[in-house]
């Protein structure tokens, strides 16, 4: 079992964690961008191209978070 026994090393851990899930998010946000349109008719727009994307975007978050098996929470807020 990994084990981390130095608080400095978990924090820096959790630096580069923050930073590596920008990037993810930022990746997902374009990947979703890119595949919307498919599911939405040609006269949608504005607001109801903001909900289906974000619909779609936590729809990739929570099979992310599936597939690491991760429990989560919208609760919990670090």
């Amino acid at each position: 079992m990994f084990k981390i026994n130095d608080m400095a090393t978990i924090k820096q851990m959790d630096i580069v964690a923050k930073e590596i899930s920008k990037d993810i998010i930022e990746e997902i946000y374009k990947q979703c961008d890119w595949q919307i349109g498919q599911f939405l008719p040609e006269s949608s727009e504005g607001t109801e191209i903001n909900e289906a994307h974000s619909y779609l975007m936590r729809l990739v978050g929570r099979h992310i978070a599936n597939k690491l098996d991760v429990t989560t929470n919208k609760y919990y807020d670090e």
